[in-house]
């Protein structure tokens, strides 16, 4: 997905080491993922995909199919024609932005497909997601061209996966945690994470995209956006600061509402004027009301 030199400038010369999976909980193992994922996973990084090439294996999954096409259609595009096909959505949004689009719901829905009793808590946590895809691609518009910021909505998009395996794997424990009111005064949800798993969702997100294959910049960015001002990395703070943008807006709900980073700080490492932080919040704050309409329609 990345364009040529793209991840050198995202990562600004930052030397993150691969990571062990020895560190996840012998309590249950990596999701295994579906054929189709496995297959777009492919095209992440390989500048000679093309669109009939996603096209062909979007079309395999009929759900797939149709959430994309729902997306494309919905308020946050405002296309004045129906998006019909999948060639069409693609012809219109790009083709790394359906590429990101397609990696986010494959694995969103491949790995909640079953719960009932969480479906909740997992909207919730999509519709958090997502919404923090879409404030990293605004933030990375404002500093990169549109291939670079397709990439930043990727990981925006998938900053929280581990709690996606969470949720699969332990549901209605870790329902409880998620769902539960925090006060100042409780311990953040990756310390609680922690206590019941042996690693947080950040951590546990970096070990998912280095065992899927994902490029080494995307990996820092789930693994580190907790920890994003000590990085040095651009791009993990530009997803740090989505993350909290997207909390303000009330876009979804991620577990901890709380705002727990150095916002000045972040705004620093960027070089984020008090224009263009307010400009963002707006920004957050304006796509409440799309993206609630997208998650609660049918």
């Amino acid at each position: 997905m990345a364009v040529p030199g793209m991840r050198d400038r995202l990562v600004s010369g930052a030397n993150v080491g691969s990571s062990s999976t020895n560190r996840l909980r012998k309590s249950f193992d990596l999701p295994s993922l579906p054929t189709v994922l496995v297959k777009i996973l492919r095209l992440i990084d390989d500048d000679q995909a093309t669109a009939r090439s996603l096209e062909e294996l979007i079309l395999h999954d009929a759900s797939l199919s149709a959430r994309i096409l729902r997306l494309a259609n919905s308020a946050f595009y405002y296309f004045r024609c129906d998006v019909r096909t999948i060639s069409h959505a693609i012809a219109l949004l790009g083709l790394n932005h359906i590429k990101s689009l397609a990696i986010g719901v494959s694995i969103f829905e491949s790995f909640t497909r079953k719960l009932r009793s969480e479906a909740a808590q997992v909207r919730q946590l999509w519709m958090h997601s997502f919404g923090v895809g879409l404030v990293t691609r605004e933030i990375w518009l404002r500093r990169a061209g549109k291939n670079e910021a397709e990439y930043a909505f990727l990981c925006g998009l998938l900053h929280d996966v581990g709690k996606v395996v969470y949720f699969k794997e332990d549901g209605k424990r870790y329902a409880g945690v998620f769902a539960a009111e925090k006060d100042e005064g409780d311990p953040p949800l990756i310390v609680s994470e922690e206590e019941l798993y042996g690693i947080h969702h950040a951590a546990l997100g970096g070990e998912l995209a280095n065992e899927w294959g994902l490029p080494e910049d995307l990996s820092t960015a789930l693994s580190k956006h907790h920890d994003a001002v000590k990085t040095g990395i651009p791009i993990v703070s530009a997803v740090a600061m989505a993350n909290c943008l997207a909390k303000l807006g009330g876009l979804g709900y991620g577990g901890d509402s709380r705002i727990q980073v150095d916002l000045e700080a972040l705004r620093t490492h960027l070089a984020m004027e008090m224009k263009e932080y307010e400009a963002l919040v707006q920004f957050a704050a304006d796509r409440k009301e799309e993206v609630v309409d997208f998650f609660y329609s049918r």
